[in-house]
């Protein structure tokens, strides 16, 4: 196990997990981009699951242009379209899943906030993820409306009801976001430019992974290693 870590911190952070039928890969594995532009609003999930934050503190930044989603999720999970038949057959309520986002034998779209895919997630539950509920967190770019003011959005599941969202504030959406899960406190919190802006979200404990989700057309998301500028830490 330490030294599966060790050789973790020395890899490159790259999206081997894709879910959803329209994303790809961009120049390398560090990126992930929509497969076509055709103006569909399927949604598309990339996960970084072969590198397990387990402990410590684990820094990332990640380059979105868009409305892009950007956090942490349990690394483990699946979205299989052949493990759906058997799943109704015990949980019929899932009986709307099956023909709203499976098609010719493939997930049509994927986002963790997908609330009909909650219950099949958490049947991937292990001893791993310990006694946090906290599953899933992301933030993401938003435009002003009469509803959220301009600036990013964070929200964060326990897939088993809707927790309510918040503003965190503006940030320049030309620049890299910066993300930080420290596992010793159990908070993920948010950067850009070296600045810490907020904490995002306390009680985190287990495993989990970085992840992306991309919504619309011509939207990407690039992954890679950072650390910030205005702490001394070890980038993990």
């Amino acid at each position: 196990e330490l030294y599966h870590h060790l050789l973790m911190l020395r890899s490159e952070l790259t999206f081997d997990r894709l879910l959803g039928r329209n994303i790809r890969h961009g120049a390398d594995a560090s990126t992930v981009m929509r497969k076509n532009n055709s103006g569909s609003l399927e949604s598309a999930t990339a996960l970084c699951s072969n590198h397990v934050m387990r402990a410590g503190r684990h820094f990332a930044h990640f380059t979105a242009a868009g409305k892009e989603m950007i956090g942490v999720i349990r690394p483990n999970i699946q979205v299989n379209a052949s493990d759906f038949d058997e799943y109704v057959e015990l949980n019929g309520t899932l009986a709307h899943l099956i023909g709203s986002y499976r098609s010719q034998g493939e997930v049509t779209e994927f986002t963790p906030g997908i609330q009909e895919f909650w219950r099949y997630l958490m049947s991937y539950r292990t001893a791993r993820w310990s006694d946090s509920n906290v599953h899933c967190c992301y933030c993401l770019s938003v435009a002003g409306t009469l509803v959220e003011a301009d600036g990013h959005h964070f929200c964060w599941y326990d897939w088993t009801s809707q927790k309510p969202g918040r503003t965190v504030g503006r940030l320049n959406r030309n620049l890299p976001i910066g993300l930080l899960l420290d596992l010793n406190e159990g908070t993920l919190s948010i950067y850009q430019d070296g600045q810490m802006i907020t904490m995002l979200k306390d009680g985190l404990s287990g495993e989990y992974c970085w992840y992306g989700t991309i919504r619309r057309d011509h939207e990407s998301i690039a992954i890679h290693r950072g650390s910030t500028s205005d702490e001394s830490m070890t980038s993990l």
